[in-house]
């Protein structure tokens, strides 16, 4: 069954809106997805523009958009049914499973939505984009609650990929304005306080890095997550690297606490400065 694809949502715009309002819609948001211009790989911001460019088409033409205005009624729940049940029997389009997934979510059916979100993208290869089929705002806010549901059934690799998906398609959308300190703080405790606590030296590390050089944390944070890399490769007898990553994080926040770990691992004890 062919993927439906609701272009209003890609544009950012109603079923109502005017030829003009279309227009306007997509000089802006080709703006954030050209490729000479966008922060996204060149690859993701060409299918990004192919998105737009394929929506812009249908909609800005009166013919076109007559026909697409009739499959689109048709996606809309049916006459004397539910919303819920409209979507659970059209539950083998992607877009409805899309917005089953989505409605599971809002309405706190973690353990369906999670499973429905398995199932939508196992059908898709790994293909199946979310936002495509949901549209900027409610794929942002459906990200965000996949990321705490995964969280809250203790699947933090999960949880941290749908967090981050959140962080960085906002970056371009702003979206979540506000929250997005909130956001990049769930980032960083799960990285530090689930994933790291379990992980092995390298695969520790590699989170510590990822809160260093992907996200601007203050120096205050940096230090702390060099001081807890150099604890790691102190345990792992690689000193030399664990000297390396203490002494930054001195010269990031002189004033350190919590070092005595990994002055007792360099043979540091009892010295200071």
């Amino acid at each position: 069954m062919p993927t439906f694809i609701d272009y209003y949502r890609v544009l950012k715009v109603g079923p109502s809106a005017s030829t003009e309002s279309i227009r306007a819609a997509f000089r802006k948001l080709a703006k954030k997805y050209h490729p000479d211009t966008s922060d996204l790989d060149p690859a993701r911001a060409a299918e990004r523009m192919r998105l737009l460019i394929d929506a812009y088409r249908i909609l800005i033409d009166t013919a076109g958009r007559k026909a697409y205005d009739r499959r689109w009624t048709a996606q809309q729940p049916p006459t004397g049914l539910s919303y819920l049940n409209s979507l659970r029997r059209r539950a083998a389009d992607p877009y409805a499973r899309a917005l089953l997934i989505f409605y599971d979510l809002l309405n706190g059916t973690i353990d369906r939505a999670l499973e429905n979100y398995r199932k939508l993208t196992a059908s898709g290869a790994g293909k199946i984009d979310l936002l495509e089929l949901l549209g900027y705002a409610d794929f942002l806010d459906c990200s965000f609650l996949l990321a705490e549901g995964y969280q809250w059934k203790g699947r933090y690799r999960e949880a941290l990929f749908h967090y981050e998906t959140a962080f960085r398609e906002d970056r371009e959308w702003n979206y979540f304005r506000n929250f997005r300190p909130e956001l990049k703080q769930r980032i960083r405790d799960l990285c530090c306080r689930k994933l790291a606590k379990a992980a092995g030296t390298e695969e520790a590390v590699g989170y510590y890095n990822k809160l260093l050089f992907e996200y601007s944390f203050p120096k205050n944070e940096q230090a702390f997550f060099h001081k807890k890399i150099a604890e790691r490769y102190g345990e792992a007898g690689r000193l030399n690297e664990a000297q390396e990553h203490f002494e930054t994080a001195l010269r990031l926040k002189p004033k350190l606490t919590g070092t005595k770990k990994i002055r007792s691992l360099l043979g540091l004890d009892g010295i200071t400065g």
